[in-house]
């Protein structure tokens, strides 16, 4: 007997988008809100509903920031490669450091 597996994402993924999504669209609506009350005797609903805003907003950004940063390294990753491999072909002393520095990262 074959089973199969699927290849569908799974649901924890699609709750993950909604919930970004969801908080961004709540700390909008808070922020909104806020904007639209400020004013001299409303000080502290603004503030509060500023944030709640931020609150919402919250996950989303750090979600984004640490997704931005995995790019951020892999460009730096490549780009250094790009720069160090003529050396490494070149140069027998940049060849002898490039090998302690492997071994120094697996130890």
């Amino acid at each position: 007997m074959v089973t199969s597996r699927s290849t569908r994402p799974s649901w924890l993924s699609w709750d993950n988008y909604f919930v970004g999504v969801g908080g961004l669209v709540l700390g909008l609506c808070f922020g909104t809100c806020a904007a639209l009350i400020a004013g001299p005797q409303h000080q502290i609903a603004a503030i509060a509903l500023g944030v709640l805003a931020a609150i919402c907003v919250l996950p989303a950004l750090l979600r984004a920031l640490g997704e931005l940063s995995v790019w951020i390294r892999l460009a730096i990753l490549l780009i250094g490669f790009a720069l160090l491999l003529p050396a490494i072909l070149v140069s027998g002393e940049v060849r002898d450091w490039a090998a302690e520095r492997w071994e120094q990262t697996w130890k």
